[in-house]
């Protein structure tokens, strides 16, 4: 919460802006994101692969971490990584909450 993302992420306008910190479980991470053309959303699933990852290289969970579970305002993603293709999944339930029809 220290960094001030509202005011980050209009900078990098074609980029999403995922602020990233360890924790607070050994195999987590805790992530704000700032996405282009939105703002600050609560979740984003491309966004906690792609921290998952990162979360790897960098240091942030243990070396061989096969689940790395992303916190988020939103909700909790847990991201599943192959290490060896380094494939990041998205994992567990998913739930239904609405349909859109968007006007031709």
């Amino acid at each position: 919460t220290a960094v001030p993302l509202q005011e980050l992420g209009p900078k990098v306008p074609n980029v999403n802006l995922e602020i990233v910190a360890a924790g607070p479980e050994d195999d987590a991470v805790t992530m704000r994101v700032h996405e282009r053309g939105s703002g600050i959303t609560m979740a984003c699933g491309t966004g906690a692969c792609a921290v998952a990852e990162a979360a790897l290289v960098w240091g942030f969970v243990p070396p061989g971490t096969p689940e790395v579970i992303v916190h988020m305002d939103g909700g909790d993603a847990k991201v599943r990584l192959d290490l060896a293709s380094r494939v990041a999944t998205l994992i567990g339930p998913a739930e239904y909450i609405a349909t859109f029809t968007v006007p031709a």
